[in-house]
């Protein structure tokens, strides 16, 4: 009885606060990783052109709306780069851009247009999806700006951004982004000033970041402290960097760390390893979705989410330093390789080759696997001329992306060279320690199984990542399993472990206070998330055996040190 009350006084406090800041309560979400059509022109096509490619997109966004839409959701999202693709320069990008207003400054509804339609062919298109359905539609696009008289401009007279749009219910343009952290976009220029955009709607304040933001301070981390933003929009086209930043990894760290809810769409381009999407709230992973089969589908994900999250208050945990073994310069340095890997996962349900989680078990597994463009579905079908006919298409439109995108340097913007330095746990219970520069990291451990076929290890990092001239600064302290049995492997990325712990604390001496745990476990070689038998807390995870644990691939604290971004500070012991 007690028990009852208890949780009926919960529930009305909850309901009462949403009351007081005028949102429902709940909302509907749903997120599409989408497996794009990709142009082969390689060149500056046509407007109509343009039209004709970003049109088979489209096609599949209508589908998807309308599939969402008949399961009651009320905000969608769709991927960054989405509806033209990748792989463009200054110039070719030019015919699949639009001139898109600022909704702070005008009333905007292009669906109702019935004569200026020429230039504005893809906001008319997303406002009649949005307006048909009944349904908030944020999707990605090009916006070009033809540069004032006093302004500093580009050689080509106008500056070009990539930029999120949002259109309510009734087809109204209600916000507009530009991305400020661009990540090898050479298409695109930077905002001269960060802005930082949020919307409205019944159930809730939304804030909207776009890829690379989410690892800087403005305007992810300002959202959500300056404005108190507690719903995150966020369409990516995140390449997968294990084996610390895969996008699930991160993306799901991200709204553990500042108790938000992050709805993240990202492309299905498995051979650059673009997966990964995913409905995440603090507590838990509503929904996700990963799937690195060459030819696999897209997938829609659907999820009810609480407007609000848990309150949440950073806390310092004063960490026990007594009886570990180890100090400064422990282990050798060894430096990364390439953080390319390719991941599985599995389904929870069927056998199928995707995760999905969901509060109230909604999700859309059967909705819309789309396969398009680049990408076949792995279920295949019966072989016929026509069906054989189609796959050497594909097979040599694949082929025509790869060899263009590798010549263009994609297969190596992941690179990492950070110097990281790693201490071997040989023993099947210890206390050890390694320290970096400013940052020690602590580890109390007991391994349930111990074995000379794969090798664990503690590893530090304090200092700027560099990445083909991009820098920021970590600070981080990671239990992972090295790729093979010798030292100089750990870091090498890797879906395979068989190690199980009775118990493990992970913690560490960070100078900064904003660091993201992140957990990966290993389901008979494919990438899993994992929530339930583990604990998070400020600067430290904690983790206690129940009987039901995945092998562990990684335990990350991965600090973010935002005012040292623009450091020349050494990174060497």
């Amino acid at each position: 009885m007690m028990y009852k009350i208890m949780l009926l006084r919960i529930v009305a406090t909850y309901t009462c606060l949403s009351l007081v800041e005028g949102y429902r309560p709940s909302y509907r979400a749903a997120v599409y990783e989408h497996a794009l059509f990709q142009p082969t022109h390689f060149r500056t096509v046509s407007r109509n052109q343009a039209l004709r490619d970003m049109k088979k997109n489209l096609d599949i966004y209508a589908e998807q709306t309308r599939i969402a839409s008949s399961q009651n959701v009320d905000i969608i999202v769709f991927p960054e780069d989405g509806i033209y693709g990748l792989n463009f320069n200054r110039d070719t990008i030019k015919p699949y851009l639009e001139d898109i207003p600022d909704p702070t400054e005008i009333t905007w509804n292009p669906c109702n247009q019935s004569e200026y339609t020429n230039g504005v062919e893809v906001q008319i298109t997303l406002s009649c999806m949005a307006r048909n359905n009944g349904i908030y539609i944020v999707a990605n696009m090009g916006d070009k700006k033809v540069c004032d008289a006093d302004s500093i401009c580009p050689d080509d007279g106008q500056r070009q951004y990539n930029t999120d749009v949002v259109f309510d219910p009734q087809g109204n343009l209600v916000a507009r982004y530009h991305k400020q952290h661009l990540y090898f976009e050479a298409q695109f220029d930077t905002p001269s000033t960060v802005e930082r955009v949020t919307f409205d709607t019944p159930f809730g304040k939304f804030g909207i970041i776009t890829c690379f933001d989410i690892l800087f301070k403005s305007p992810a981390v300002d959202l959500v402290e300056d404005l108190g933003v507690k719903n995150v929009i966020f369409p990516t086209a995140w390449m997968d960097s294990l084996p610390l930043l895969s996008a699930i990894q991160f993306h799901s760290a991200f709204a553990k760390l500042f108790k938000v809810n992050l709805l993240a769409a990202n492309l299905h381009f498995p051979l650059f390893n673009f997966h990964g999407s995913g409905i995440y709230s603090p507590r838990r992973t509503e929904a996700y979705y990963y799937n690195d089969g060459l030819f696999s589908p897209g997938k829609l994900l659907i999820a009810d989410v609480k407007s609000s999250p848990t309150h949440y208050r950073r806390h310092q945990v004063v960490p026990d330093t007594h009886g570990f073994r180890g100090g400064n310069s422990l282990g050798a340095s060894f430096v990364h390789g390439q953080d390319t890997a390719e991941v599985n996962t599995q389904s929870r349900r069927n056998g199928g080759h995707y995760n999905t989680a969901s509060r109230n078990g909604i999700i859309s597994h059967q909705l819309a696997d789309q396969a398009s463009g680049v990408h076949l579905n792995n279920d295949l079908g019966p072989l016929t001329h026509r069906s054989i006919r189609n796959r050497i298409h594909n097979h040599a439109h694949l082929h025509r992306v790869n060899r263009h995108m590798v010549e263009n340097g994609w297969a190596t913007i992941m690179a990492d060279n950070d110097n990281y330095q790693y201490l071997p746990l040989t023993e099947p219970k210890a206390k050890v320690k390694i320290c970096q520069n400013e940052v020690c990291c602590y580890l109390d451990y007991q391994k349930q199984n111990t074995s000379n076929d794969e090798l664990y290890a503690l590893g530090v990092f304090d200092g700027l990542h560099q990445i083909e001239g991009l820098s920021w600064y970590t600070q981080v302290c990671v239990l992972l399993k090295c790729e093979f049995t010798d030292i100089a492997s750990c870091g090498q990325p890797t879906k395979i472990a068989a190690g199980h712990f009775e118990y493990l604390k992970l913690w560490g001496t960070f100078t900064t206070e904003y660091v993201f745990p992140e957990v990966l476990v290993s389901d008979d070689g494919k990438l899993r998330l994992e929530h339930e038998h583990w604990k998070y807390l400020h600067n430290r995870i904690e983790f206690v055996n129940r009987g039901k644990e995945r092998p562990l691939l990684s335990a990350t604290l991965y600090g973010r040190h935002y005012d040292r971004d623009n450091s020349t500070v050494s990174n060497s012991v």
